[in-house]
């Protein structure tokens, strides 16, 4: 698969993320999903586990998914090209679904249970994904590194 082919398919995996989550958005905006519903359902215990597996996953997975691709890049020098792009497909998509995973758990929490913190998560979320949109920069880069 040539390399403008590649990137194609991770930026169109990349605006998938994107559209899905701001379909979040628009489900509970718009009153197909109810504001504050799990509020009723659940537990204030179960509650408060809920705002802080939330809090956690995204003190956990932001840093994992950018750093982590870095690292991974930064082993495959003295690799053949395919082996370097293959990885470079493998740790994108990972990047994109763990920022996605993110910013999406944020929203649940945040229109589910009324948690401010989350909407400041998910804006952590959607900001960090600014930084894992795939360029041929960053996979020319990472073919240059190996030796």
């Amino acid at each position: 698969m040539d390399r403008g082919k590649i990137i194609r398919s991770l930026r169109i995996n990349y605006i998938v993320s994107i559209v899905a989550a701001l379909a979040v958005v628009l489900a509970f905006e718009l009153g197909f999903i109810e504001k504050g519903a799990m509020v009723n359902v659940v537990s204030a215990d179960a509650m408060y586990m809920i705002q802080v597996t939330a809090v956690m996953l995204t003190i956990a997975l932001i840093p994992l998914a950018i750093k982590g691709f870095t690292r991974a890049m930064e082993k495959v020098k003295g690799n053949p090209e395919e082996v370097v792009v293959a990885l470079f497909c493998k740790k994108s998509l990972q990047r994109i679904f763990l920022l996605f995973l993110v910013v999406v758990i944020n929203e649940f929490v945040y229109y589910g249970l009324g948690y401010d913190s989350s909407l400041y998560c998910c804006l952590i979320g959607l900001g960090s994904m600014i930084y894992s949109f795939p360029t041929k920069m960053v996979l020319e880069q990472s073919l240059g590194e190996r030796e």
